[in-house]
């Protein structure tokens, strides 16, 4: 095996046409199983996403044997080239949409999901807490597949078109949720991209802007339950509570 990568959870490896993701021992069976279950059922739905084949132990650790991708992420490219920034933005945005029109009940309701996280975290009052659960009770979720982890970089550019990967945080729910999921992202890392994203999604699919920016309160409050890269932002995101509660 050749190895490729590491992240927090997992190394990746490359065995001749196939890819192995081998788990790290700190990753419980069951959540790998459940990512493995998101992937293959997204795939089932014929997105372009990564196939997996098989589920291997390998010195102890557990592994998940799929297609490897041999390409470069949307957002490595706009690095190398700001000048397709627009292109490939728009293309980010149409292949976003085209998962938000796929009907499903197979997947965890988003709902759920955000509700679990905000409970589960103690990084704001009860107080606080009980407010951002009021909106949540308030929105209304559809049925639609969500990716909950949209950027560019989880595109990649192959020779066969462009793959879509990491489904661990798919759920069935409210695209407009999802919308500023994504927004969200960008903006935690820089705010001109975040409000290019929003302006040119609403502008292609004709949405409303406020409806969008109205999930703000949910989405933060979830991602505070979830995962926080750093103090900074944990700032962020409890500022955007505060304001909007």
């Amino acid at each position: 095996m050749e190895y490729i990568a590491s992240g927090a959870q997992a190394d990746i490896y490359k065995d001749g046409s196939k890819a192995i993701k081998l788990f790290k021992n700190i990753c419980q069976r069951e959540n790998i199983e459940y990512e493995i279950n998101l992937q293959k059922m997204a795939f089932d739905y014929g997105l372009p996403v990564p196939e997996i084949f098989d589920v291997v132990e390998i010195n102890g650790k557990t592994g998940i044997v799929m297609e490897y991708i041999n390409g470069i992420s949307i957002g490595n490219l706009l690095l190398e080239d700001i000048t397709k920034f627009e292109e490939y933005l728009v293309k980010s945005i149409e292949i976003q949409d085209s998962i938000h029109k796929i009907e499903t009940n197979k997947f965890p309701l988003m709902k759920n999901i955000q509700k679990k996280q905000i409970l589960g975290t103690n990084k704001f009052t009860e107080t606080d807490k009980e407010k951002i659960l009021i909106k949540l009770e308030d929105k209304k979720y559809d049925n639609k597949l969500c990716h909950g982890d949209f950027h560019v970089f989880n595109l990649i550019q192959t020779s066969n078109g462009i793959k879509i990967i990491d489904w661990v945080n798919a759920s069935s729910g409210n695209p407009y949720a999802d919308i500023y999921n994504t927004y969200l992202i960008y903006k935690l890392n820089k705010e001109e991209i975040a409000e290019v994203y929003l302006e040119t999604y609403c502008k292609i699919n004709k949405l409303d802007r406020l409806k969008i920016l109205s999930w703000s309160t949910i989405i933060a409050g979830a991602r505070l339950g979830e995962y926080v890269k750093d103090e900074k932002e944990e700032y962020l995101l409890k500022d955007i509570i505060k304001n909007s509660i």
